[in-house]
């Protein structure tokens, strides 16, 4: 009797399929147009906090970009859906809009620092002397 549960849970336990699979809805949003929209709204995300020209604050600018590529939010959490389910295909896309990203930050920052005047390196160095300045204060 021992050894027909033994089997009994091994044929549960290999039968187990933890892979789940979606179908690919019928108006599935292209990778490319994915990795515009996912971009759109990590910058929208990120500006929802930061005061607009009406002096408002806490503004969802998610609907906006769902206007701008003519997409509804079902379509995209079905598309969403799709694409976490294929893995490879969305770290793939994550990895563009990163990239994307990154070049936006490092033209956003080269922008600051030349308005600014500053050098980064100088202002880094800087930042460096006056938290050991102020660590040799504390000391006294």
């Amino acid at each position: 009797m021992k050894k027909l549960g033994f089997v009994f849970i091994t044929m549960v336990l290999f039968s187990c399929n933890s892979k789940i699979e979606f179908e690919k809805p019928d108006d599935l949003i292209g990778k490319d147009t994915m990795i515009l929209m996912l971009y759109d709204m990590h910058l929208a995300a990120g500006t929802s906090n930061l005061q607009n020209v009406h002096l408002e604050k806490n503004r969802n600018y998610m609907a906006l970009v769902y206007n701008k590529y003519r997409i509804d939010s079902v379509r995209f959490a079905n598309s969403n859906i799709y694409y976490t389910a294929k893995i490879d295909d969305y770290e793939e896309i994550f990895e563009e809009v990163q990239r994307r990203l990154k070049i936006l930050e490092d033209e956003t920052e080269a922008v600051t620092d030349s308005i600014l005047g500053v050098n980064k390196n100088a202002r880094e160095a800087t930042r460096k002397k006056d938290s050991i300045e102020k660590a040799l204060n504390l000391k006294k």
